[in-house]
C-alpha cells in the first residue's frame, strides 16, 4: 500500500511541477503571451456554444440565451467575472421559476 501511495504522490507532484517549470522557462515569448490572453475567452466561447447547441427545448434555449446575455452585460458593466457569473446563474434560475 505504501509503495502505491508513493507512486501516486510522485505522479501528482510531477504533473503539477513540470508545467510550471516549462511555463516559467517560456513566459517571455510574445506568441505564448498572446495565446494565454485569448485562451480563457476561447474556452468560454466553446462552452457557451456547446451548451446552447445541446438545449433540450425552445424554452430552455431561451433561458440559456437570457442568462448568457445577462452575464455578459453585467460582466461588461462591472468588469468583474464573478459578479457576471452570479448574475447569469440567477437569471437562469429565476427564469426557470417564473416559466
Amino acid at each position: 500500500m505504501v509503495p502505491a501511495i508513493i507512486v501516486c504522490a510522485a505522479v501528482t507532484f510531477s504533473l503539477r511541477f513540470f508545467p510550471v517549470l516549462l511555463a516559467h522557462r517560456y513566459r517571455d515569448r510574445e506568441d505564448l503571451q498572446e495565446f494565454a490572453a485569448l485562451l480563457p475567452a476561447g474556452l468560454m466561447l466553446i462552452l457557451v456554444v456547446y451548451t446552447l447547441l445541446e438545449a433540450d427545448s425552445g424554452a430552455q434555449l431561451g433561458r440559456l440565451l437570457l442568462a448568457a446575455a445577462v452575464s455578459v452585460l453585467v460582466k461588461l458593466g462591472t468588469r468583474n467575472f464573478l459578479v457576471g457569473f452570479v448574475a447569469g446563474f440567477l437569471a437562469y434560475s429565476l427564469s426557470g421559476l417564473l416559466s
